[in-house]
């Protein structure tokens, strides 16, 4: 999920860190909920990481599924708007035989660590200690993988799967195919065109975060680049409370909490570390099976130019994949009007036609 907010850090959406020592799970954080479900908590140095083994019955393929979140924290269901967004994807896994694992982000649950200082490789080797643990368990034993990323999370599971010969298919949902500084851009640019600003003074904006993005991620220039951002917002903003009763003040404070606000969400490294990462290099190095699967009416990760990159890195790297748009949903594959933010709330918490059968599908057939 990508958009700017101090707390949800969503515009946010290889070296593989090898442990020295095997990560153990301690019997004593084993709780098995239901005669399918597992609750499991991973303990490795410098970091624990809780989540949830959903074996079936009956499987059908010797495998485990494991679900990589977008940006900002979140639990191991991925519950954006309430809408639990992994835990129903592992239910209909589980009923067509597939096993599937999904952890809570750092420091969400049960995991330990912080999450908005972790970078693209700290979030690149959680995954590969969860994969260490299930090919060396004995009583949880899995030795293939299939990797499932949502947004953010594709470019994690991209980079992970690239230098681990266990992984044997990755699944991309909604993933972008441009880097995070390209897309945040992007998000800003159609937040205030559909605002009916000029696009002269939408630019304008768009130019300063750009600055100050690079400013952060390069440390350099970060003060002139800030104050750059305050003027371009003063100018786009203005001349949008003539028409109300906003006094200066309140046009000064909403200012002031914009760029402020981008300022601490660019420095952050769960954004930094991702800003100018290509996720196309990863990918085009994968030799094993690609899902990609895209929301007609995602505002977020938008089909254009997202999809024709990811599809031209596939290409490059010749590996056999497929891809499917479903023409009414939004970022969370739910079936959406208009895909923008202000409507998820409102939405209901099922995902679109065909989306679930797609990716149990494209499992089964490996």
């Amino acid at each position: 999920m990508f958009h700017l907010s101090i707390i949800k850090l969503s515009v946010v959406i290889l070296t593989v860190f090898l442990l020295l020592a095997v990560p153990q799970c301690c019997s004593a954080f084993e709780r098995t909920t239901s005669k399918k479900e597992v609750d499991l908590l991973i303990k490795a140095p410098e970091i624990d990481i809780g989540g949830t083994l959903l074996v079936p019955q009956t499987a059908k393929r010797d495998l485990l599924v494991i679900f990589t979140s977008g940006s900002s924290w979140q639990d191991r269901d991925s519950t954006l708007f309430d809408f639990p967004m992994f835990k129903v994807i592992a239910q209909h896994l589980a009923q067509a035989g597939i096993a599937s694992f999904r952890y809570d982000d750092r420091g969400v649950g049960t995991s330990t660590g912080d999450f908005v200082n972790s970078t693209l490789d700290d979030l690149s080797s959680d995954l590969d200690r969860i994969m260490t643990f299930f090919a060396t368990n004995k009583a949880h034993h899995y030795r293939h993988f299939v990797l499932l990323g949502h947004s953010q999370g594709g470019i994690v599971v991209s980079k992970a799967a690239k230098n681990n010969q266990n992984v044997k298919a990755v699944v991309l949902a909604a993933s972008p195919g441009v880097t995070i500084s390209q897309l945040v851009l992007a998000q800003i640019r159609l937040e205030y065109s559909l605002n009916n600003h000029p696009v002269a003074d939408v630019e304008n904006v768009v130019s300063a975060n750009n600055e100050l993005l690079f400013a952060a991620y390069s440390h350099q220039n970060t003060d002139v680049a800030f104050l750059r951002l305050k003027e371009s917002y003063a100018q786009l903003l203005k001349p949008s409370q003539l028409s109300n009763t906003s006094t200066d003040s309140d046009l000064e404070n909403r200012i002031n909490n914009t760029a402020n606000e981008m300022k601490i969400n660019y420095g952050l490294p769960a954004l930094t570390s991702f800003a100018y990462y290509d996720p196309l290099n990863d990918l085009t190095e994968l030799r094993i099976p690609v899902l990609s699967l895209h929301g007609g009416n995602d505002r977020q990760v938008t089909i254009e130019p997202n999809k024709d990159r990811l599809e031209t890195a596939l290409l490059k790297s010749g590996s056999p994949y497929r891809i499917k748009v479903f023409e009414e949903a939004n970022h969370f594959f739910q079936p959406s009007k208009t895909g923008l933010s202000n409507e998820y709330g409102t939405l209901e918490k099922h995902f679109v036609n065909g989306f679930l059968d797609e990716i149990s599908s494209f499992i089964l057939h490996l």
